[in-house]
């Protein structure tokens, strides 16, 4: 199952602050359905590949010009047993304190 996540509007000649508001007004809902899926045995994972070939996809859907596509996620049931943290950098070495370049006390 593909679910293509949408919205109302578009931004791409926009400003940064409202390409940043309409993409960030989405997350909430993805983030929410990503959870969700995962208390039901099912996986998904936050793709946007799909937007390379946007004018095809909405003509296939029928999406109208005045609709964004946002995200694109692959539903299914999981083959691994647990789910684990990624491995992932220290925060020390990516967090910026006060200014960039500066690294957190302690």
């Amino acid at each position: 199952v593909l679910v293509l996540g949408c919205i109302e509007g578009r931004v791409e000649n926009e400003g940064v602050m409202a390409q940043a508001g309409l993409y960030g007004s989405i997350l909430p809902a993805a983030w929410s359905f990503m959870l969700a899926l995962r208390s039901r045995g099912l996986g998904t994972a936050w793709t946007t590949l799909h937007l390379q070939f946007e004018r095809e996809v909405a003509s296939l859907l029928g999406i109208p010009d005045s609709v964004t596509q946002t995200v694109l996620f692959p539903v299914a049931h999981y083959t691994g047993e647990d789910f684990k943290p990624a491995r992932r950098l220290p925060a020390q070495e990516l967090v910026h304190w006060n200014q960039w370049g500066q690294r957190p006390p302690g």
